[in-house]
């Protein structure tokens, strides 16, 4: 498992230049299962960009590997409803539970780097396992509350 506060500022290259076209900023994150669904990238043009999970050729400690820099998207071209849209970034949002019990702020996730599972995303409190994931919206993260 690898936390994405450890992936931060990975360098993404592009296989066809081999080329640094980016670097790992923060990830979008599906539920049900619980999944990484894109990288959102930090890179030398404007604006923000994100690179869909699905396009990931490897993602290993040094950097993450993509076929191709025309993989990667402006997020002001992603539909809100996409899951790889900036909208799914679980970081820095509240996390609640589905009969409203707030359980902190996300502050890391932990996933799998071949799979993009998520383990836990992490509070300064808790880890919460992904399984628990319900939904990520704007303003927050739901989650199952405890049984």
């Amino acid at each position: 498992m690898v936390l994405l506060s450890k992936a931060q500022g990975e360098a993404v290259m592009d296989l066809t230049t081999a080329e640094t076209v980016g670097a790992v900023a923060a990830c979008t994150v599906s539920p049900s299962p619980a999944r990484i669904t894109g990288l959102r990238l930090k890179t030398r043009g404007r604006g923000h960009h994100t690179l869909a999970w699905e396009d990931v050729r490897s993602f290993g400690p040094d950097a993450v590997a993509v076929d191709g820099a025309d993989r990667i998207r402006d997020e002001k071209d992603i539909d809100p409803g996409d899951p790889a849209s900036a909208v799914h970034d679980p970081l820095g949002k509240a996390v609640l539970t589905e009969t409203g019990l707030q359980k902190g702020t996300v502050i890391d996730v932990e996933f799998d780097a071949q799979s993009g599972r998520v383990g836990h995303l992490l509070t300064a409190e808790e880890q919460i396992p992904g399984d628990d994931l319900l939904g990520i919206g704007s303003y927050a993260v739901v989650v199952s509350a405890p049984r």
